[in-house]
């Protein structure tokens, strides 16, 4: 059996916000795992679109036309024209085949996070706790449920539970004010994401691709840090690729760090997902905290130009709603 992971972030970029960073397990039954064979490098991905080809795309065009599942880089499947629709129902449906089914935002965050952090500050706080799914029609989503399930069972592939690392801006701020910058905090959370694979499916022989963080190629400090019982082989650092394969204890990992990787592995991309999906239900949150708190300002997504406007148009309010600046932008 092999035992195909894959972790991608969302957030990493912007200066309001969540960083969430998600994990995506998935199982096929038929295909061996290449980790503690002689030549793990020459591995070569299950092309899982072309294997679900039935129920999955890549595109919200190709979706709107078959009504198929689309799973891609979450940055592909949001957007004005899109929405959340296409990203909830491919979140939820791949949820489900492993056996999560929330039915409100509480339970899903209690699912693939263990809750949110506490306390929570006021712009992400929701009583009632809003109900999933969000955006997308229940039938429509039962559908897609029904269907993928189908397709996976004729061919052999199972999913874990997601798993999905969330960082308020507290947290994001005080960890990126060390040597590493915002880019230790997101790789802190990916090693985490590996460590909890080694020590629940090391025996399994896993592979794991992450997509690329930054420009950094080299990768085996940081997981000799995170896994110290672990004997590390490096495989290849490169400028596209960088490889390693972890041993011991009768436990296996093969770990690859790629360009674009949420294009060539399906985990990573539902991983991907998973972690956008995340992020949009707490931004949600946030759009409907400062639309009450401050009237008259738009939203934002906590990007570049508008999140510098939003920044510009909250500031003088703030005082008022007990809220300092540096406890609400991220550094950046």
């Amino acid at each position: 059996m092999l035992v195909y992971a894959g972790i991608d972030e969302a957030g990493y970029g912007p200066l309001f916000g969540p960083l969430t960073v998600g994990r995506c397990v998935l199982e096929i039954g038929a295909l061996p795992s290449p980790a503690a064979g002689p030549d793990p490098l020459a591995w070569r991905p299950p092309d899982l679109w072309a294997r679900l080809s039935r129920v999955v795309c890549r595109t919200v065009g190709e979706a709107r036309r078959s009504g198929r599942i689309p799973v891609n880089d979450s940055k592909k499947l949001t957007g004005r024209a899109a929405g959340l629709a296409h990203l909830e129902r491919g979140v939820l449906a791949f949820a489900d085949l492993a056996g999560q089914r929330p039915a409100t935002e509480a339970a899903w965050f209690d699912a693939v996070a263990a809750g949110l952090p506490t306390p929570l500050p006021p712009w992400y706080r929701a009583a009632p706790t809003p109900p999933l799914p969000a955006s997308v029609p229940a039938g429509e989503l039962a559908v897609a449920r029904g269907q993928l399930a189908a397709a996976a069972a004729r061919i052999g592939v199972a999913a874990a539970p997601f798993s999905v690392a969330v960082v308020l801006e507290d947290a994001f701020n005080a960890e990126a004010g060390g040597p590493g910058g915002k880019a230790a905090v997101n790789l802190a959370r990916a090693m985490g994401r590996l460590r909890e694979l080694w020590r629940t499916r090391g025996g399994d022989g896993p592979v794991v691709a992450v997509d690329r963080q930054g420009g950094r190629t080299r990768y085996g400090a940081a997981l000799r840090a995170a896994l110290p019982g672990a004997r590390l082989e490096v495989l290849a650092e490169t400028p596209s690729l960088s490889a390693y394969r972890l041993l011991g204890d009768g436990r296996w990992m093969l770990v690859r760090f790629e360009v674009q990787a949420e294009e060539r592995h399906l985990p990573v991309a539902l991983a991907s997902m998973a972690a956008k999906y995340s992020r949009e239900l707490l931004m949600a949150r946030f759009a409907a905290f400062f639309a009450a708190a401050c009237p008259g300002v738009a939203s934002t997504k906590g990007y570049g130009v508008d999140a510098a406007r939003f920044a510009r148009e909250i500031e003088p309010r703030l005082p008022g709603l007990g809220i300092a600046m540096g406890a609400l932008r991220r550094r950046s």
